[in-house]
């Protein structure tokens, strides 16, 4: 369950750090296009490496954007092997405690059994 519950975490943060990745990229992409925009007197060169760079951060938005899904499906497979190891320990659990209810009362009754044997052989004994 422990393992489940690290391998959940790891799962969460890259999932958060995508997050963090695709927004940072989302800040950059409105920042190349306002450059874009707002500097309409770039020259030919100035404006194929800001085309080129907003190009490139659709890309890799795009590709940010597929691996999150991934990372998601993978946070939910985690979660759910973690239900499923937190759900196997409490039946466990509930086995031990039920188990060790069988045994003291197979213990009492054992005493039970033995002091009853005791109190008849005591009882029918003759003195001398």
């Amino acid at each position: 369950e422990d393992e489940a519950k690290q391998r959940l975490a790891e799962a969460t943060r890259v999932r958060d750090a995508i997050r963090s990745r695709i927004a940072e990229i989302d800040q950059e992409l409105i920042v190349a296009r306002k450059a874009l925009h707002d500097f309409p007197t770039m020259n030919e060169g100035e404006r194929y490496v800001a085309q080129t760079y907003e190009v490139s951060l659709r890309a890799e938005r795009k590709t940010a954007l597929v691996k999150l899904l991934q990372q998601d499906a993978l946070v939910e497979d985690c979660r759910t092997e973690l239900t499923t190891k937190a759900q196997e320990r409490s039946l466990l659990d509930k086995l031990k405690e039920k188990q060790a209810k069988r045994h003291a009362k197979e213990e009492l009754l054992h005493e039970q059994r033995t002091n009853d044997e005791t109190a008849t052989l005591r009882f029918n004994a003759t003195p001398l």
